[in-house]
């Protein structure tokens, strides 16, 4: 693997790679190195074992396997099977982000298939869930007959040349992907009029993920806290839409057309809205209540952090103790202190015994309450 890679100086500071072992951020380190020019690599434990470690004897192939697993499980490495022989491979997610690769290499290693929709959706979370044709967010819950859901568009098409690998595709909503597989080539790129409908598909998606038993969980788990609804979210997304439908009906008094209508009744989701206030609104707005006095939080920051860690499946009750944590401490809501928040609630409860005396201090006072430990435990004894 004679690859030349770099390791920014933000590596050493992000919280979501401080908390993991040690022997797990070296692993993250030698993947840049293993993986080819697209961010693809064998993902087997014997072949890792012996690309990475193969000096050390303590850490056996079991070992590096937990290892992997730490970074498939924080979402930093992708695995798949891919290729006729059905080989085990990974993707290194954010790879061309974070390396620059000059005179890159056509990959020899199969790309994941993008009919799965992990895969699609894996593509999604590196481009932070947002179109990269019109630039507009992408509902993280797909619904029935929407234009909005997420699809993969090439970059080069495949008719053209173009393959499946990671550097040639990229998020976008079906109905602008449709639209430029339609633009003629040197013409520019139009969103489509269908966009008209995204401010009730978002909402749509976010009353499914907040109904049921999650609002329920969180009514039960923190009663005393008043989730109260907060106009802010509306306007950020009556104000997105307004500027989407604006520039839509310039495009279409330009193409002759008028401005665009919504969609027809038969293309609208299955899930009807209801009325009631999302979680994640409801979760952000008693946060900000809470914490936002002295403190320099963004309400659309931290209601993204909210929503992406229910969508993954966090228990709210435990999602919630995670943010008071963050928030008694004025530390900022992202997914790396999010993280780390979450593992300093999930330590086991310590079994040291609390030392008598305050006085002594260092080996001393360790020595000293060892004693008086003892001595209670004679005393004890000699009662019985």
């Amino acid at each position: 693997m004679p690859r030349i890679r770099t390791v920014k100086p933000e590596f050493w500071e992000d919280e979501l790679l401080g908390v993991m072992p040690r022997d797990a951020r070296l692993l993250f380190i030698a993947t840049f190195n293993m993986a080819d020019d697209e961010g693809l690599l064998r993902w087997t434990p014997a072949y890792i074992k012996a690309q990475a470690f193969m000096y050390d004897d303590d850490l056996t192939i079991a070992g590096v396997g937990k290892l992997m697993q730490c970074l498939t499980d924080t979402g930093l490495v992708f695995p798949y099977i891919g290729g006729v022989a059905r080989q085990q491979m990974a993707v290194v997610v954010n790879f061309r982000k974070h390396q620059r690769i000059n005179r890159p290499q056509k990959s020899k290693l199969p790309p994941p298939s993008l009919g799965n929709y992990k895969v699609r959706e894996m593509y999604a979370r590196r481009d932070g869930w947002i179109c990269q044709l019109c630039g507009n967010e992408i509902p993280r819950l797909p619904m029935a007959n929407d234009a909005h859901n997420l699809s993969i568009d090439h970059r080069r098409p495949v008719s053209a040349g173009g393959t499946d690998h990671p550097s040639n595709v990229r998020a976008a909503h079906q109905a602008c992907n449709q639209s430029r597989r339609a633009t003629p080539d040197g013409e520019e790129f139009v969103p489509p009029r269908s966009l008209a409908g995204l401010e009730d598909s978002l909402n749509d998606a976010l009353n499914r993920s907040g109904s049921g038993s999650v609002n329920d969980s969180v009514n039960e788990s923190h009663a005393n806290v008043n989730f109260e609804p907060e106009t802010d979210t509306h306007s950020e997304i009556s104000s997105l839409n307004h500027s989407l439908m604006e520039r839509k009906g310039k495009e279409g008094n330009r193409e002759g057309k008028g401005t665009p209508q919504p969609p027809s009744e038969t293309s609208s989701p299955t899930v009807v809205q209801t009325g009631e206030r999302a979680i994640e609104d409801r979760m952000t707005a008693a946060f900000l209540d809470r914490y936002r006095s002295g403190n320099a939080y963004s309400q659309r920051q931290v209601r993204k952090v909210i929503a992406d860690a229910l969508a993954n499946g966090t228990a709210p009750g435990e999602l919630w103790n995670a943010l008071e944590r963050l928030g008694s401490l004025s530390k900022p809501v992202s997914a790396g202190t999010l993280q780390f928040a979450f593992s300093e609630l999930r330590k086991p409860p310590s079994n040291v015994i609390a030392l008598p005396g305050q006085p002594l201090t260092g080996t001393d006072a360790k020595v000293a309450g060892w004693m008086a430990i003892a001595a209670q435990l004679r005393q004890e004894g000699d009662s019985a």
